[in-house]
């Protein structure tokens, strides 16, 4: 019995390993796989500064059927903080945490200082640059050296950010009575008091040392220079930090115009360096109407560089050539003419342009105003037409026959002839320049002067003897007629004064003068 049942047990195990392997095992490892497969996390920890993507929520890969519940636009990725993250996988609710902290350090640049004794040590002036993906909480210093001794002392700078990571970088401290350091910008002069801290100091630097520094050339120079008694020496280090000077100047074209060159922009490109290079960066739209901004670049011979924008505007011809030299042109009759003497013409963008005139309405052989036209016409079909004003000056003949003409048309009595001047010529200051008797029956208006010679004319053209007769201040003219066989006065100027001088003797005309009088050894008497 007893050996049946020892081997009954021993076969137990047997199968129960037997079924283990068959039926749990496989489960297990199913489980385990699942897990490692699709399983998700509790607890997610991101580095701020990083992308949060879905795929860190799970072991490896995600899961059908998963939906992210919580919307990461929710979340503030730029700060320190926790937050519950709600998914649903195969339809069932889960929660994970996410956790964003913060573990890197500042990132810190230092520079080495040049001081005098005075100096006043302060943490901020040896940082250069300093960056963290959250803030930074405070600079410092690891400690403060006694810089009451001309020397170099060894700095360390701590810098923190908001969460205690914290970044230590040392650097130097050059305490002098003159600088060992010394940048020099490229093209200015070096001076001797570049070199002091303490301007009040007195330093011998001899000139064959300042003449050492070359201040157009990029380099490194070592100068000596005394102080009481001791010799210090002193690095120069030439550098270019400036970019080249650039100067735009704006531009019109035509959209016709298929050439344009980069100098069309540049009013000036010049560098201490030297020689700058200068690119045009913009394609040209050539034909395109409107305004473009167009861009050039200029470096310099150590590759700084500086960059400005000009306008181009591109522009339709639409303004016609201006005509010059069309002032009023007077000649004599039967004269020649040039008309293009002193006629030029000019186009915004053709420049000098040619001119036509049409003088068909012009004749030289007739007294009288006359308007000759003259037109121009650009490359673009822009015309311009204007017109000159050509005066044909009267003669004798002339005068002669439009006395004559108005003598036909006024009978032959002094009274009648007296009348038709008074109405015909209308009073005004004029003199009637160089011809009153023209100017009084071509404009029908002007002083006593001028009528006194209309009267004259048309009363020769009747036949009458006639002598022009003024006061001894010129201040009046009037005719005397003979008439009858005996000489009077005869006045043709509109006015009270003058309306009963139509034939009287010299006291009726004293009378009407009102003080003034003539000559009368000049002329005849009138009685």
């Amino acid at each position: 019995m007893y050996m049946k049942f020892k081997n009954f047990t021993k076969n137990y195990w047997i199968y129960f390993i037997i079924a283990f392997n068959v039926l749990v095992l496989p489960i297990f490892l199913y489980l385990i796989f699942y897990t490692y497969y699709y399983g998700y996390k509790d607890v997610v920890t991101l580095e701020l500064g990083t992308t949060l993507e879905e795929e860190m929520f799970f072991y490896h890969e995600i899961p059908e059927n998963t939906q992210f519940l919580t919307s990461f636009e929710d979340i503030d990725f730029s700060k320190v903080g926790e937050y519950e993250i709600e998914l649903e996988i195969n339809h069932k609710k889960k929660t994970s945490l996410l956790k964003i902290v913060d573990t890197t350090p500042p990132e810190v640049e230092v520079q080495e200082l040049y001081k005098y004794i005075d100096y006043e040590i302060n943490p901020e002036d040896f940082i250069v640059s300093k960056t963290d993906l959250s803030s930074i909480d405070s600079v410092q210093l690891e400690s403060v050296p006694d810089i009451s001794k001309f020397g170099d002392y060894s700095i360390s700078i701590l810098v923190k950010d908001a969460y205690g990571n914290e970044t230590k970088k040392e650097t130097i401290l050059h305490v002098g009575v003159i600088k060992s350091f010394f940048e020099l910008e490229l093209g200015t002069v070096f001076k001797k008091e570049d070199l002091l801290y303490n301007k009040e100091d007195v330093i011998e630097i001899s000139q064959e040392e300042i003449d050492l520094v070359n201040q157009k050339v990029l380099g490194e120079y070592v100068i000596h220079v005394l102080y009481e008694e001791t010799e210090y020496t002193s690095k120069i280090v030439v550098k270019d930090t400036t970019p080249p000077t650039l100067e735009l100047k704006n531009v019109t074209i035509y959209d016709d115009v298929k050439t344009l060159k980069k100098e069309d922009f540049i009013a000036q490109a010049s560098d201490a360096s030297g020689e700058v290079t200068t690119t045009l960066l913009t394609e040209i739209p050539f034909g395109v109407l409107g305004t473009h901004e167009i861009e050039i670049q200029a470096i310099d011979q150590n590759g700084l560089q500086t960059t400005k924008k000009a306008q181009l505007a591109i522009v339709k011809d639409t303004t016609a050539p201006v005509i010059y030299g069309l002032s009023t042109l007077t000649i004599n009759k039967h004269s020649s003419i040039n008309f293009m003497s002193g006629v030029s013409a000019r186009d915004d963008k053709d420049g000098p342009v040619s001119v036509s005139v049409n003088s068909s309405k012009v004749n030289v052989n007739v007294a009288g105003t006359y308007y000759a036209t003259y037109s121009a016409t650009d490359s673009s079909g822009n015309t311009k037409t204007a017109s000159r004003k050509i005066i044909v000056n009267h003669d004798q003949e002339d005068v002669n026959a439009l006395v004559r003409t108005h003598a036909s048309r006024v009978g032959s009595s002094i009274p009648e002839i007296n009348q038709y001047v008074k109405s015909t010529v209308h009073y005004s200051d004029s003199w009637g320049d160089s011809d009153p008797v023209w100017y009084g029956l071509t404009n029908y208006r002007g002083n006593c002067y001028v009528h006194a010679m209309v009267y004259k004319a048309l009363l020769e053209a009747k036949g009458y003897t006639v002598k022009l007769i003024w006061t001894t201040d010129r201040s009046h003219y009037w005719n005397l007629v003979y008439s009858g066989g005996k000489w009077c006065h005869s006045d043709a100027t509109p006015g009270n004064l003058q309306e009963g001088i139509i034939c009287s003797n010299d006291t009726e005309r004293l009378q009407m003068l009102q003080g003034r009088d003539w000559d009368h050894s000049a002329w005849p008497e009138a009685n």
